[in-house]
């Protein structure tokens, strides 16, 4: 056999395999610029004299008195109530426009420990301790008679420009111009400074104990609250060194609020 036809095998397999590492890796390189604009420059106006500060105003500042009843209903039988936890927490407070009423609703957490009894004789009782967790909700309204200016600006009305169309003598309705602006407020919003709980426990509902005519057994009580919340009403508004002519003057004697450098 001639030498030529010895390696004509391995010839063919030689020629089929890639001259270059990265041939086998790159099929078609789809590399390109898609889109490419250059920008014009957009003009802007600097107002010569802006604010200095943007910084959280006091509105108002008020402590509401919240008076709630409730029925609470114990996982099982106690003998005594021996502590009661509590924390308020609020889900609403909102100020509703220029009315000067807030809206607060809200929860008191409770975290009720009470005696239980698992057995008893002629002169003890024996149980555990355990506890109960429940949110107790309230909600108001209260009215505020004296507060700060609210910095509110309401959008103006849309300007509409209408042309007339010879053809059907009346309002063409294919052209039509538009002008209309927008003012984002401020949202007046609350912090809880303080809350203050005086509460009355009454149990109704009770079976007495025979050997023990004092103690009684109960799963039931109504609890009588009076609730006591300081709130503060905030606002983020723009501070000036000075009076700007748009801004509301205050009614109340208290004048002295703007920062000065």
């Amino acid at each position: 056999m001639d030498y030529k036809e010895m390696n004509k095998g391995n010839n063919d397999y030689n020629n089929s395999q890639p001259t270059d590492k990265h041939e086998s890796k790159c099929k078609e390189c789809e590399a390109k610029v898609i889109e490419s604009s250059t920008l014009g420059d957009c003009p802007n106006t600097c107002h010569p004299k802006f604010p200095h500060y943007k910084v959280p105003v006091v509105i108002a500042e008020f402590t509401v008195q919240i008076d709630n009843e409730s029925k609470i209903k114990l996982c099982e039988q106690a003998i005594e109530i021996k502590r009661i936890r509590k924390n308020v927490f609020l889900t609403q407070c909102r100020l509703i426009g220029k009315t000067g009423k807030v809206f607060i609703s809200g929860f008191v957490r409770k975290n009720i420990e009470y005696a239980t009894m698992d057995c008893y004789n002629n002169s003890g009782i024996c149980g555990d301790i355990k506890h109960t967790t429940v949110h107790v909700p309230f909600q108001c309204v209260t009215e505020l008679k004296n507060m700060r200016p609210v910095n509110i600006q309401a959008n103006p009305v849309t300007e509409e420009i209408i042309y007339f169309d010879e053809k059907s003598m009346g309002r063409n309705m294919k052209e039509t111009e538009l002008h209309s602006e927008e003012y984002f407020n401020e949202r007046v919003y609350c912090e809880l400074v303080h809350a203050s709980i005086h509460e009355a426990d009454i149990v109704k509902e009770c079976e007495k104990i025979n050997s023990m005519p004092v103690e009684v057994m109960f799963q039931e009580f109504i609890e009588k609250e009076v609730i006591c919340l300081t709130i503060k009403l905030l606002q983020n508004q723009q501070i000036y060194d000075y009076q700007p002519t748009k801004y509301p003057e205050c009614d109340c004697k208290d004048k002295e609020y703007y920062y000065k450098e």
